[in-house]
C-alpha cells in the first residue's frame, strides 16, 4: 500500500479501502459520529472528528466516490467533511433535492463560497444534469482543495480564486479558522489573516455565462457574511432568468439578507424543506418562523424570474 496514495471510500456502500489499521477504523468512526449528531444537525461533530485525527491519525486524503461519475477529496478526518463518511449521508438536504428536482432546467451555475466544490462537483454530474458551473472561493488553502477536486472531476467545472464583493480589484484580507466559515469580514477581536484575495464582482463572470449558451442561471451564495455587498454587484445576472440560492443565518433576527432580497432588489422568496418541498414567503416576518436555531444557516430562494417563479411554484406545497 503506497502511503502518499488516497484513502478510497465508496459514499453508497461505506467501503473503505487503502486506509491502513487507525485510519480504517477511524473511518468508521467519522461515520457513527455523523449518524449520531445528524438529528442534532451534527452539533458536536467538529469536536469528535478531532478527537478521532489524534487518537487515530492519518496523513492521507480521503477520495469519496460520490456518485458514478463523481468523486470528492477531503483531508482525513476534516471536522466538517468528514461526515460524508456516513454512507448515503445526505450533505445538504434541502438543496440536493431542490437541484433534482429542477435538472431538467436548462442552467448554468454559479457558484459562490465554493469551498471545496462540493456543489459544483454535483452539479455537473450525469445525476444532476451535467450543468455548466463556475465554482469561486476566496480562502486561498480552501481554493486548493477546490483545485484538487476540479481535478479529480476531469476539470469539467470552472474555477475562481477571488472573493465576490460590491468592488472588484479591491485586495481584502481572509479571515475564520474553520475553512467552511472564513471570511473577509472579521468577527470580534479576530485578528488571525489566512491570506488576502482580489474581489471580484459576480457580473464578471457574464462573458463565462455567454460562453455556455444559457440563459437561465443558479445563483449559489454562501460568502460568509458578505451576501448584501456581493448582490450589489450582481445587477447584470438578475436581469437574466436567475435564482438565488442563499443562507439566512438563524442568529440575525433581522433577516438583513432576506430582507435586502425582498425589499431592496424586489425578488420573490421560497423557503425549500428537507423533503424537497418549497414553500412561498409572503412577508419578511415569515422568515422568522422557518429559523428555529439561532446556531444553524437556513437555505432560501430568490428570484423575479417567471420562469423560475413558476417552476418553484411547482414544487410548493
Amino acid at each position: 500500500m503506497n502511503s502518499n496514495s488516497p484513502i478510497l471510500h465508496d459514499f453508497r456502500r461505506g467501503d473503505v479501502s487503502n486506509a491502513g489499521f487507525f485510519a480504517f477504523f477511524g473511518m468508521k468512526l467519522l461515520a457513527l459520529g455523523a449518524r449520531m449528531t445528524k438529528p442534532i444537525s451534527y452539533v458536536g461533530y467538529s469536536w469528535i472528528a478531532r478527537l478521532i485525527r489524534r487518537v487515530l491519525p492519518s496523513r492521507k486524503m480521503v477520495v469519496t466516490q460520490l456518485m458514478d461519475d463523481t468523486k470528492f477529496t477531503y483531508p482525513y478526518a476534516d471536522l466538517y467533511w468528514s461526515r460524508l463518511a456516513s454512507p448515503g449521508l445526505v450533505y445538504a438536504p434541502d438543496m440536493e433535492n431542490f437541484l433534482r428536482q429542477v435538472a431538467h432546467v436548462d442552467y448554468a451555475m454559479i457558484d459562490c463560497g465554493a469551498n471545496y466544490g462540493y456543489v459544483s462537483s454535483i452539479v455537473t454530474s450525469r445525476e444532476f444534469g451535467q450543468k455548466p458551473s463556475i465554482a469561486i472561493e476566496a480562502d486561498p488553502v480552501t481554493f486548493t482543495r477546490l483545485k484538487e477536486n476540479a481535478v479529480l472531476n476531469n476539470n469539467r467545472f470552472e474555477i475562481r480564486h477571488n472573493a465576490v464583493f460590491s468592488k472588484s480589484g479591491e485586495i481584502v484580507n481572509i479571515y475564520g479558522d474553520k475553512h467552511e466559515a472564513r471570511s473577509i469580514i472579521p468577527e470580534d477581536n479576530q485578528e488571525a489573516v489566512h491570506g488576502n484575495v482580489e474581489t471580484i464582482v459576480i457580473d464578471e463572470v457574464w462573458d463565462w455565462i455567454r460562453q455556455q449558451h444559457k440563459t437561465a442561471t443558479i445563483l449559489k451564495l454562501d460568502v460568509e457574511g458578505v451576501e448584501v455587498e456581493a448582490m450589489k454587484g450582481a445587477t447584470r445576472v438578475l436581469e437574466m432568468d436567475c435564482l438565488v440560492f442563499y443562507e439566512d443565518h438563524g442568529s440575525d433576527s433581522s433577516h438583513e439578507i432576506s430582507r435586502f432580497m425582498h425589499e431592496e432588489l424586489g425578488l420573490k422568496l421560497f423557503y425549500p424543506d428537507k423533503q424537497g418541498v418549497c414553500h412561498e414567503v409572503d412577508s419578511i416576518e415569515q422568515i422568522a418562523s422557518y429559523k428555529q436555531n439561532p446556531r444553524l444557516g437556513y437555505d432560501f430562494l430568490a428570484t423575479k424570474s417567471p420562469m423560475w417563479i413558476e417552476e418553484v411554484r411547482k414544487l410548493v406545497r
